[in-house]
This record gives structure tokens, sequence and C-alpha cells, in this order.
């Protein structure tokens, strides 16, 4: 999985650089930022599929990838620090979220066999059977007090391993509602 770094702002701004980019006619240069894009935003288009929502939040990931490193590459306004930080946030939210990560962290904390069964009357169709090996569940749920206790208030009398499932389940959507709380706070900020 991968984990995005704020970036590094220069020390000094796109309006203090001379270049002759400035020179050029703007019509040249929108022909230029085009063609730029269609080269940077190809091998994620190539990748897109319609099938579910890791392709959406592959495309906003990567969107926010390339404003962010415009917005702290100008370095033009006051708030470009924040602007860093909070993308940064976003685009490891967005990892998270996308890759299931909460959803199947407590899984690092078991090891189990897998079994596939012939189903009975069915020489068609196999069951998935696990069998657990060894569990340190008290480890994961060590990490997570807060969770632990609000799907303790709804599910009370729950063995160990239903609860680190539930409780994954729940740092999921938190991870979820905080990406979406964060792009709905800040997005109209992040302009240069």
């Amino acid at each position: 999985m991968k984990n995005y770094e704020k970036l590094i702002l220069p020390n000094d701004s796109a309006w203090d650089r001379e270049s002759l980019w400035k020179k050029l006619p703007i019509w040249f240069k929108e022909f230029i930022t085009g063609c730029k894009n269609i080269i940077k935003w190809s091998p994620t288009i190539w990748k897109q599929r319609d099938w579910d929502d890791h392709f959406i939040f592959d495309i906003l990931q990567k969107k926010i990838e390339f404003q962010r490193k415009e917005i702290v590459g100008a370095n033009r306004h006051t708030r470009v620090e924040q602007d860093n930080r909070d993308m940064t946030i976003v685009l490891n939210l967005i990892e998270r979220v996308k890759n299931e990560y909460y959803d199947i962290e407590y899984l690092d904390y078991q090891e189990s066999d897998m079994k596939w069964l012939d189903v009975e009357d069915r020489s068609d169709l196999k069951r998935l059977e696990f069998e657990l090996i060894t569990e340190n569940f008290d480890e994961f749920l060590k990490k997570y007090p807060s969770s632990v206790r609000k799907v303790l208030k709804t599910n009370p009398n729950i063995d160990k391993e239903r609860l680190c499932r539930l409780v994954s389940n729940f740092n999921q959507e938190k991870a979820h509602n905080l990406l979406f709380k964060i792009l709905n706070e800040r997005i109209r900020y992040w302009w240069d």
C-alpha cells in the first residue's frame, strides 16, 4: 500500500520565477497544457473499469496528487502548508479506503488454514472453510479501545473474532466518513 508524505515547499514562489512560459501566447500554453494532460492522465484512464468504487477513488486520488503538486510547486498563497497537509491526509485515506485496509486489518492478527470442501449433493460446487490456527486478537483490540466500546454498545455478548470483524468494519466506515468530511470542508480551498 502506498504511503504519501507531504511535499517539500520550494523556497520561492511562482510569482518570482522567470521563464519563457510566461511569455508564450495563451492559446499556445492552453494547447501544450492539454497535450500534457492527455499524457499524464493516460495511464490512469487506461486502467479504468466501470466495476466498483475502487476506480472512482483512483481518479480522485490521481487528481488530488496532480493538484497538490501544482499548488505546492507554485507556492503562491498563505495556505499552501495547510493544503499540502490536508491533501496528503486525503491521499492516504483514499489509499486505505479503496484497499479496504481497516476492513481486513484484523486478519493480520490471526493465522488460518483455508480448505475447499465439497458441497453435499452438489459435485459442481465447493465451500470455503477457515480453520483458526493462532490468533492475537487482544493486541488488535487494544489498538482501538474507543471503537471496541462503540461496537460493544450495539453488539454485547459476541465472541472475540466477531468483535474484531465488527471493529474492523467500524474503523473502515470511520475512515470513509473522515475522508468525505475533510473533502467537504477543505476542497473549496484547494486552488492556486
